[in-house]
């Protein structure tokens, strides 16, 4: 999926032992962006899929949704936004 998104702020995470989806909090406790928050299916006990945008220096994301391709357009546009760094 990373390579549809062609900026180099973007980072994936391969969370095999679930540690990120745990520290979150897991899908009933994803972050809440400005914009979007569109969750396509229902995740279970494990955050995937999904992509949140934050904005340099800010704790809340721009935006947030799931799955990545359901929201690509918004992805390019959100970044299109910031500068780049």
């Amino acid at each position: 999926m990373l390579a549809r998104v062609h900026d180099p702020r973007a980072v994936q995470f391969w969370d095999r032992g679930r540690l990120l989806s745990k520290t979150l909090g897991g899908p009933a406790h994803l972050p809440l962006g400005d914009q979007l928050n569109e969750i396509g299916f229902q995740m279970k006990n494990v955050i995937w899929d999904f992509v949140a945008i934050y904005p340099p220096g800010s704790e809340r994301p721009s935006l947030t949704g799931a799955p990545v391709l359901s929201v690509n357009g918004n992805i390019h546009e959100e970044l299109a936004k910031a500068p780049p760094q």
